[in-house]
């Protein structure tokens, strides 16, 4: 609303354009509403497909006695020409301008040359009509284009609409089904909630079955296709029988002019698949399941009539590697793509993943075979668990009769499962220990699972470390145990031994493509951003083609955290939204699942189970890697009443994640903790952690928040004018933000408004574009009590027995006042402390004041 409000403001016409039910008319009404607030007249018309061709219809909407049918469209504009002239700002509104009448529209276009009113108009997303042009150009004119709604927006609308969040699968559901579209997804919601599709459990909604779609959904859906030709709906009706398909075949099968059609009234979508063919599906998904539930007993009939049977692409299509790795070009073509609406690529995404999922468990079905149970597991590594079918699988297969290299990935899983679906540390462990016992061969994998087990749960102990890289020496060079000696290095903030770890080991197949991950893990610890996220970005494309989810969550993991570092919150928050969308993952990648919903929520700062973290998920303060404990979020929701609280808090979080081994969270909470408030200690805690490791590339941003911290403004202005461009740009802007916030806390305005100045010209110099995260603290002095306050606004003038005589209090307890004042508000003295008070907001002060005139 304010980007409309805003352009009026300028004297532009707006034109607001979305898709039906993308919430158009209501952004229109509230406009409408604010701009009459303010003193503004408004004519509003109202259009409508069944009124399109009726004379006058608009204007008539108007509510207006204009006489139309007797004085005509000039006659008309004469009349309102006359009450615009009267004093004030005049403005046309109109709501669905392609369904306004012709004589409305020549009436709006005349008056509008006439008197040069402003116009705000909402239109449809589709391609130019030429009906509408007759105003078109003859003012200035800008445009707000509505967009789908992202996965966190639909979160919102859920509690908003619920009353309460709802899980991740719920969440994915609805917006995968509505294709982001505002109306679809309120009436989703709705109805499944009305039906039971979804239920309430513990606080969240959570799905009760495998599908929204409902029968309360119908008048919905049959409303899209509405005024659709016979042969059209057949067109429709056979794409969704046959899925995405090429469109190149589709045109030969079903002919240009209905594709055409189609696609301009919404109802299909053009998505990328394999090998870089285009494929066409039904859109919204939620028309597809609709039509599929609709013609399941005529599909014998529909697949006779299809001629030239259409499939999918293959999954397995070899896909042209990237050759551009400069991060601006990624960044661009990320930018792009947040730009489409992507629900017909996540359902195609779906569809293949699930059709697989399918293929895999029958097989395994018909031979319930050690080979075909690990194929069938490994897709529940990545996609979203069936927790019957795993359990059956791990139950009914015969692990007595296989390869080893099998046996190892089977009994891998299900110690995996037993940890992250049971809650069953000791089973888990035992499941490994039986397999080393009765498989010598297979000794070296088993204790490397066991290790990453332990080490997830409760942390690296002290000498666990040594005695595990000394065996993997002396072991087997290939299987998982190098990439799991790489995860524990990479807890540990080692990148090279990590990178070493991978180097050692020889290629092997069997287990998850975790070395992509780690060297991705690894750049981003050594301060190499940038080339992280180039990596991460090239693998989660290949991951969407290969429809491999284990992928495609992990390097969204380290795609995010390498634009979070850069302060690209929209970015990051696409990515993993995007990742959320395909639903919950499978049980390896479920710890980076929820990882990424908290640090979706560190710009709000909003609770992370709005965002579907449920209460069985880790709720420990640290783990390995950001996002897995909850302390980075807990820094972010914070407000806290002075810098040396903040500055304690943060620093235990830290401390805490040093004592279990993990010195990469350590070090992540560290720098996202200097950007909010710096503090001595956590900038001495964060220093000693990457000395000890030798790690150089934050030395510029520890300097400049050294001297931030100490008030040195001679130091910080030479360290700011002689720096020179790295990855912490982004990280020095936050950290003078947070300076001055400091500043403001401790009772240095001047001090603080220096830094200001400092803080704006270099983010001038550097262009630092990334959004510095609004962190709230408490008003200085708001910990107080009342008499504190009262005590501390005069204790920079007067002596303690002035004090107490004035407040007929004795003197001990004026000075238990200012001691305790001083504490409170880390302050140092008297009249640091009193001019702190005095230019605290004015309710604090104001409110000290009338009190103790209040008193007798």
């Amino acid at each position: 609303m304010k980007s409309v409000l805003d352009y009026v403001g300028k004297g532009l016409g707006v034109r607001i354009v979305g898709a039906p039910g993308s919430g158009r008319t209501s952004l229109l009404k509230s406009v409408v509403a604010k701009l009459e607030e303010d003193g503004a007249t408004v004519y509003t018309m109202f259009a409508a497909p069944a009124l399109a061709a009726v004379p006058f219809a608009g204007v008539l909407s108007l509510g207006l006695d204009l006489r139309s049918r007797t004085i005509g469209i000039l006659g008309i504009v004469d009349v309102l020409s006359v009450q615009m002239a009267r004093n004030g700002a005049h403005l046309i509104a109109i709501d669905d301008l392609e369904n306004l009448d012709r004589e409305s529209l020549a009436v709006v276009d005349v008056l509008r040359r006439r008197r040069n009113v402003p116009l705000i108009t909402t239109m449809n997303d589709r391609p130019f009509q030429a009906r509408s042009s007759g105003y078109l150009g003859s003012i200035p004119e800008a445009t707000v284009s509505l967009a789908p709604l992202e996965y966190e927006q639909i979160g919102k609308l859920i509690t908003e609409t619920l009353g309460h969040p709802a899980e991740v699968n719920v969440v994915a559901n609805v917006l995968t089904k509505s294709g982001g579209n505002l109306r679809l997804a309120v009436r989703i919601i709705q109805t499944s909630a009305l039906s039971g599709r979804v239920v309430l459990r513990d606080g969240l909604w959570c799905m009760n079955g495998p599908k929204l779609m409902n029968e309360h959904l119908n008048g919905t859906v049959e409303a899209l296709l509405q005024g659709l030709r016979p042969e059209e709906v057949r067109a429709l009706n056979k794409m969704s029988l046959l899925g995405p398909s090429p469109v190149d075949r589709l045109v030969a099968t079903v002919g240009e002019d209905i594709l055409d059609n189609l696609e301009y009234n919404g109802l299909i979508s053009v998505i990328q698949g394999s090998h870089g063919t285009l494929l066409a599906a039904v859109f919204p998904p939620i028309v597809d399941d609709y039509l599929r539930a609709h013609t399941l007993s005529s599909r014998r009939i529909l697949q006779s009539a299809v001629t030239d049977q259409v499939t999918a692409d293959s999954a397995g299509l070899p896909v042209p590697p990237a050759t551009d790795d400069m991060m601006s070009a990624s960044l661009s073509a990320l930018r792009t793509e947040m730009g489409s609406n992507h629900a017909a690529a996540t359902r195609y995404f779906q569809q293949r993943r699930d059709a697989l999922e399918e293929s895999c468990y029958q097989t395994w079905q018909n031979d319930r075979s050690l080979s075909n149970a690990v194929a069938t597991l490994r897709v529940y590594w990545g996609a979203p668990a069936n927790i019957h079918r795993v359990q059956e699988v791990l139950r009914q297969t015969d692990a007595d009769h296989g390869e080893s290299g099998d046996l190892f990935l089977f009994t891998m899983s299900l110690a995996c499962w037993q940890f992250s679906h049971e809650k069953n540390l000791a089973g888990a462990i035992a499941t490994m220990q039986a397999l080393a016992s009765k498989e010598p061969d297979l000794r070296d994998e088993a204790d490397a699972v066991t290790a990453f087990l332990r080490t997830s749960h409760g942390g690296i102990p002290g000498n666990h470390d040594h005695s595990f890289v000394d065996s993997l020496e002396h072991g087997s060079q290939g299987g998982i145990a190098p990439a799991i000696k790489g995860l524990l290095e990479l807890y540990r903030l080692n990148p090279q031994r990590a990178q070493d770890a991978l180097d050692f080991s020889a290629d092997a197949p069997g287990y998850p493509p975790l070395k992509s991950f780690i060297r991705g893990m690894a750049m981003l610890s050594n301060g190499r951003e940038d080339a992280a996220l180039v990596m991460a970005l090239e693998h989660r494309e290949k991951a969407l083609q290969n429809v491999d989810q284990f992928a495609f969550v992990s390097h969204s993991y380290v795609a995010a955290l390498s634009l979070l570092h850069h302060g690209l919150f929209d970015e990051a928050e696409y990515l993993m939204g995007r990742a959320f969308s395909l639903g919950k993952p499978g049980f390896l990648v479920e710890s980076l699942h929820v990882a990424m919903l908290r640090l979706s929520s560190l710009r709000d700062a909003v609770p992370a189970t709005s965002l579907g973290v449920t209460a069985g998920s880790s709720g420990r303060e640290n783990g390995p890697f950001p996002g897995f404990g909850t302390g980075l979020h807990d820094l972010a929701a914070s407000r806290p009443s002075s810098a040396k609280a903040f500055d304690e808090r943060a620093s235990r979080i830290i401390e805490k994640s040093l004592a279990r081994g993990f010195a990469f969270e350590a070090t992540h909470t560290g720098l996202f903790a200097l950007g909010l408030l710096p503090g001595p200690r956590i900038r001495g805690l964060l220093q000693r952690i990457l000395e000890d490791r030798a790690i150089t590339v934050h030395d510029q941003l520890l300097a400049v928040a050294g001297a931030a911290i100490e008030m040195d403004l001679p130091r910080l202005r030479h360290l700011l004018d002689t720096y020179v461009l790295d990855g912490d740009t982004f990280q020095v802007s936050m950290v003078l933000r947070g300076a001055e916030q400091r500043c403001q806390l401790s009772g240095e305005p001047a001090v603080a408004s220096e830094i200001r100045r400092a803080a704006k010209d270099f983010a001038a110099r550097f262009g630092v574009v990334g959004t510095l995260l609004d962190f709230k603290s408490e008003p200085p002095g708001s910990s107080l009590t009342l008499r504190e306050i009262e005590v501390a606004l005069v204790a920079g003038q007067h002596s303690n027995q002035d004090i107490a005589e004035q407040f007929g209090i004795s003197i001990r307890t004026v000075e238990s006042h200012i001691s305790n004042a001083l504490r409170k508000t880390d302050t140092t003295t008297r009249k640091q402390l009193a001019d702190l008070i005095r230019n605290a907001p004015k309710s604090l002060a104001s409110g000290a004041t009338e009190a103790s005139r209040s008193k007798p």
